[in-house]
C-alpha cells in the first residue's frame, strides 16, 4: 500500500482527525507525527491532498420534538419484568419504566447522523450515556437521572446543529 493509502486508513480509524479535516482545522504537521507512518512531510502532503477531496462538513437543522422520561431501568436489573413496552430493546435486553435512568427521547428528523451528533455532544459535555438508539423517526438517549436536564439542553441543540 502507498503512503497515501496508509494515511486515509489512519484517520479513517480516527474519526475525529476525519471531521477536523473535512472541517479545515488541522495542523498537518501535527496529525502527521502523531500518525507515526514515516515521513511527517510527506504524511502532512498526503493528508492535505485527502483533506481536499473530502466534502466539507456542514450542518443542517432537524425539526425534531425532545422529551425527558424519568424513571427508566434494566428489565431484570433495575426492574421486575413488566408488561410496558420496553423504549428501547437491544440483544433481548430492555429499558422501560420503572428505574434510576432517565430517558431523552427525540422525534421527528432524526437518523443515525443526528445520534452521532448527540452522542459527542453528550461526551464533550461529560455525559455518561448508558443506552442510546435510533429507529423510524424516534431516537433515545439513556443518562443517569441526575444528568437528564443536562441532557436534554445538549439534546436540542445538537439536533438543531447535525454534523452532514
Amino acid at each position: 500500500m502507498s503512503l497515501a493509502a496508509d494515511a486515509r486508513d489512519a484517520v479513517r480509524e480516527r474519526p475525529f482527525l476525519l471531521t477536523a479535516l473535512r472541517a479545515g482545522v488541522v495542523n498537518y504537521a501535527a496529525a502527521a507525527a502523531a500518525l507515526d507512518l514515516g515521513d511527517d512531510e510527506a504524511v502532512a502532503a498526503a493528508l492535505r491532498r485527502f483533506a481536499e477531496d473530502l466534502p466539507e462538513l456542514e450542518t443542517e437543522s432537524r425539526e425534531a420534538t425532545v422529551t425527558m422520561r424519568s424513571g427508566i431501568g434494566l428489565v431484570g436489573e433495575d426492574i421486575d419484568a413488566t408488561d410496558d413496552e420496553p423504549l428501547l430493546s437491544v440483544a433481548g435486553v430492555d429499558l422501560a419504566a420503572g428505574g434510576p435512568l432517565t430517558a431523552i427521547i427525540a422525534e421527528g428528523e432524526v437518523d443515525t447522523a443526528a445520534l452521532g451528533t448527540v452522542l459527542s455532544r453528550l461526551d464533550a459535555e461529560s455525559i455518561v450515556v448508558d443506552a442510546a438508539g435510533v429507529a423510524g423517526d424516534a431516537m433515545l438517549v439513556v443518562v443517569p437521572r441526575r444528568q437528564g436536564a443536562a441532557a436534554l439542553r445538549v439534546v436540542e441543540s445538537a439536533v438543531s446543529h447535525v454534523y452532514i
